[in-house]
């Protein structure tokens, strides 16, 4: 218990320790910011430590997610895309066979994600040992459990940042 509540409170300084970083993640400042590096570099660290990679393996493992991540942000960034479509769509009152073509696309990227989750899983499931994979797939729950946690902390906190 005490592990997760340090665990809290390093995500929480790490993630409110520049000013403005929430509304930059979530979208209310300007959409094309990199998210947080640091956090990113943070929950690598972990993962390394987690599995007990050595530096060989733990090269090619964040090789690996590197380019899952930019895949995924791609991916993203394709969906964003449709959806801004469907949105000035619907306020200029699309016609339903429009809507039903950018339904198809939402469909299609999402499609794309979850095929892009499965390659990244097989290709880690090569990598890694049955056992460095479970902790990877319980590591990557927990991990995002905990910045959830720490976000609806500083929300009833206030929203004051530590930093």
């Amino acid at each position: 218990m005490k592990n997760i509540y340090i665990a809290i409170l390093t995500i929480s300084f790490l993630l409110f320790s520049q000013s403005g970083w929430a509304q930059r993640h979530w979208g209310y400042d300007r959409p094309d910011k990199p998210r947080s590096e640091r956090l990113d570099k943070f929950r690598k660290m972990r993962l390394i430590e987690v599995l007990k990679l050595n530096e060989e393996d733990a090269v090619r493992f964040i090789t690996k997610q590197t380019v899952h991540e930019d895949k995924v942000r791609e991916i993203m960034d394709k969906r964003n895309n449709v959806l801004d479509q469907l949105d000035r769509s619907i306020k200029e009152n699309g016609e339903p066979s429009e809507l039903d073509k950018i339904y198809l696309k939402i469909k299609e990227a999402d499609k794309e994600m979850f095929g892009e989750r499965l390659r990244f899983h097989d290709e880690l499931k090569q990598l890694l040992t049955p056992v460095q994979f479970g902790k990877f797939l319980v590591f990557e729950r927990e991990f995002g459990r905990n910045v959830r946690d720490a976000f609806e902390e500083m929300n009833r906190g206030g929203g004051k940042s530590p930093g």
